[in-house]
Order: structure tokens, then sequence, then C-alpha cells
């Protein structure tokens, strides 16, 4: 068993930072930490697809020139980081955790893997995920299951369940994941770690593998808020890559983040998020960071919303028909290497009428107007992350006529995905059978200082966020 420890695989990219800037720490030691730990774990977790050794340590070796020599670009420098295998990286593998793109080479970087490079972080391999990240448990026949570091019996949730694992198990300080119905948030909740899906538009998903093109989001997964802020400051911004890349300004995403919580207000959903089918123990763990957020500056506003459990439905109305159109060609060519779960999802989208598509995405505008007009007094909503306690990986693998725990795991999450807005899960507590509770954060369009604030400040008033896994297995 690996119990908790002390060392470089728990520290935080804010923590890592200063220490390589003044030469305390070599990005060398940093990314052999991350290797070891890697080697040590991850037969047991099956966190990563690949691991690129050799090429992380001499992208390392040369960090640690550069920053010698005083040319030290800012907090990612020297960190390593892993990416969900739906990322391009010039030259390796993008499979999207399929056989149908087992011999997928890149022939270039996605914009976030450029700009991550351009930062100086050191992408030290990708990350498992979902079978082309559709679905919500994080379970692959083909890649094999991810455990969760908690409790190697249970799920990390998906699609981004490689990304969860390997930031909560220390294997790395951060991650990027992508999020259509939760897939960043998800996993984040469940494996204790911060996960952010950004505003719609905000970080370009050029050279990402698409779902659905109009939900799609890449965001950051790490240990902490700051962490994920740190991120955004490299991800975010107009990419002509992407045609749906915002050209909003971007702002210093840690500007704000340490001005606490004196005269926000918190809007609290009186309908769905806090109703009888959620999970007591998840009811409470977020109640009480609720009351201590209002304990400390925070106003708490009830908002009546009986219309938002709408919301998921809409979601996966618009999911199925745009997934389906992704895969047309590849499935009515490779239907066979798809596993059976996900055809069969992929292939429900043929039934789907066009005109109930074009519903669904008019429903969407009449969903949007009404959450903007339901947060307009409001800076956040605070509500669960996931509404049930983490299952099994036996209760949620699929059977002859049992589909599967699970299935209530995005209810929560996608309706975000369609209003698009900045979304943000942090650690809030424990179950009594000792896994995480997440509690999420979402706030207007282009609005992530603000969510990173309320975060960061919660991380602040709490210590859910430093209590790394305990007793992960170790192989013989």
């Amino acid at each position: 068993m690996v119990g908790q420890e002390s060392d470089l695989t728990y520290k935080s990219v804010a923590e890592l930072a200063p220490l390589i800037a003044r030469g305390e720490l070599s990005p060398r030691d940093l990314v052999q930490a991350s290797l070891d730990r890697i080697s040590q774990l991850d037969s047991s977790l099956n966190a990563f697809i690949d691991v690129w050794e050799e090429s992380s340590l001499s992208i390392a070796r040369i960090a640690e020139k550069d920053i010698a020599d005083g040319r030290y670009l800012g907090p990612l420098h020297g960190i390593p980081v892993g990416i969900k295998d739906l990322i391009d990286f010039e030259g390796t593998p993008t499979t999207g955790g399929s056989k149908v793109l087992a011999d997928n080479v890149a022939s270039s970087d996605a914009t976030v893997t450029t700009n991550l490079k351009a930062a100086g972080a050191i992408i030290i391999g990708k990350l498992n995920l979902v079978e082309f990240a559709f679905g919500t448990t994080g379970l692959n026949p083909t890649t094999g299951d991810v455990k969760n570091p908690w409790d190697t019996t249970r799920i990390t949730a998906g699609s981004s369940s490689g990304s969860g694992a390997a930031v909560a198990s220390g294997m790395i300080p951060a991650a990027l994941g992508t999020d259509t119905g939760g897939s960043v948030r998800m996993p984040a909740s469940l494996c204790g770690i911060a996960g952010l899906k950004p505003t719609y538009g905000r970080v370009s998903r050029a050279g990402v593998l698409d779902l659905s093109w109009s939900m799609d989001h890449v965001g950051p997964m790490a240990r902490t808020t700051e962490d994920c802020a740190l991120m955004m400051n490299v991800l975010a911004g107009h990419d002509p890559r992407d045609g749906a890349s915002s050209s909003n300004m971007v702002p210093d995403f840690t500007s704000e983040i340490a001005r606490g919580l004196d005269g926000l207000k918190i809007g609290i959903p009186s309908h769905y998020f806090y109703d009888e089918f959620v999970d007591y123990e998840v009811l409470e763990s977020v109640r009480s960071g609720i009351n201590l957020l209002a304990a400390n500056g925070a106003e708490v506003v009830e908002l009546s919303m009986p219309w938002v459990e709408k919301g998921r439905p809409i979601n996966l109305g618009i999911i199925l028909p745009e997934s389906v159109s992704i895969h047309e060609k590849m499935i009515s060519e490779h239907a066979h290497l798809y596993t059976p779960a996900v055809r069969a999802r992929i292939q429900s989208g043929f039934n789907v009428a066009a005109i109930d598509y074009v519903r669904a995405q008019s429903a969407r505008q009449w969903f949007n107007h009404q959450m903007a007009e339901s947060m307009s007094n409001v800076d956040v909503l605070i509500t669960p992350t996931v509404p049930i306690k983490a299952p099994t990986i036996a209760d949620c693998t699929p059977s002859p006529g049992n589909l599967g725990a699970g299935i209530e795991l995005a209810m929560f999450t996608g309706v975000f995905d369609v209003t698009g807005q900045p979304s943000h899960s942090v650690p809030c507590g424990f179950t009594s059978d000792g896994t995480p509770i997440g509690m999420m954060i979402t706030g207007h369009p282009f609005d992530e200082p603000m969510v990173l604030r309320i975060g960061h400040a919660f991380e602040q008033l709490t210590n859910w966020h430093q209590r790394p896994p305990t007793d992960i297995p170790v192989p013989n």
C-alpha cells in the first residue's frame, strides 16, 4: 500500500513553481518523481495510455538550463502535465481510447498542446478515458477501466477518468480533460480534486477529437483552484483554428482569486439540485460548504428554478445527433471496432429526427435565457457536482439486460454544458465510505475569475483538497 506522503507528488503547481523559479527544484527531479510515481501506481489505477519517459526527461533538462540562464517562462515552466487522449500531440497517436483510431498519429499539435509547450509545461503522456469520451462512468473495455485512487473498486467517473485519477494519486500535478456533459467536473468530484469547465469558446478545441461540436469544452484539472487559474492563463484565448473560439478579452485568471467572499451573492436553486433523489451525504456536505461561505461574507439567495430539470434532456438531445454526425462514416465502416456500449450510444443518434434536433437547439435558447434571468442578481450558483456517491466498477459494468449504474452522474453537470457557463468542482467532504464529494460553482458566461475566486476562498477555509488518497494498492 502507498500511504499519505509529503514529497513532491502532492504539491500543487502554485507550490512547485516558485521552487523551480528560484532554482531550488530541478524540473528533471520533478519529472522523475512523476515518472517514478506512475511506474509505482499506474498498474493499479490505469490512468495513462502512454507515458513519454525519455522525451519528458530530455525536455526537463532543457527547461532546467533555460531557467538557470534566466529564461523562466512562468508558473508552468518545468511542470509535468498529462493530456487526455482526445488531444493531439504531434507525432503521437490520438486514439480517443478506441480501436477505431489505433493507427491515428497526430500530424500537428492541438492549440492547447501548443500553448502548454510555449509556457514550458512538460507533457508527460496521454491519459485514459471513456471511448471517444462518450460515457459518464470512466469505464473502457478497450483500454481498461480507470480505478479511483480512494477506493480501487470504484469508478472515477468519466470521461476524463485518467486525468482525475492521475492528479488525485499524485502522478502529476495537473492535467487536461474535456467536458461535454460533465467530463471534467464529474471525475474531479469523485477523485477529490479541482476541475474547471471554462465558458464555451474560451479555450480552443482545435486539434481535439469532437464529441458534440456545440457543447465540447477543454478544461484544467488540478490539485487546487489556484492551479486551474494558472493553467487558464496559458490555455485561454482566441484561436482562428476553432470556429467557435471567442474573441472576448482574456483576463488574468489569478488577479482576483484572493479577494475573498465579502459582498458576493450565491444563488441556491430550490428545485432539482437539492431534491430528495440526491444522496443524503452529498446534500449534507454541500450544504455545510454553503453555510461556511455564508459565515465568511457571502450572501445566500434562494432561487426558484423549476425549469432547470430540462437541462440534461436538452444536453442529451443535442449530443446524440451531433455525435452520430461526427462518427457516421467511421461507424459505417468500422462498427465492429467500437465497444458495444459506445456503439449503441452513437447509433441511437440515427433515430433522432432532424426536427427533434432543431427543437432541442430551440429549447436550448429558451433554457439559456431562463438561466440568465434567474442568475441576474447573483454572482454564482452553488450545487452538488454529482447527485450520488461513487458507485463500484462492478455495478457500472454493463451486462446483458443491464445497462449498469451511473446514469445519474451527469444530471447536474450537463445542465451547464447546455448553457456554456463556466462551472467548477471543488472537494467539499467525504462520504462515510471514504470517497470524495464535490461542490459545483457555476458563474456567468466569461466570468471564470468569479468562479475561481469563490473556489479558492472555499479552499482557504477548508482542507478537503489537501487530503491525498491513502492506501493505494501497489502490485507485488
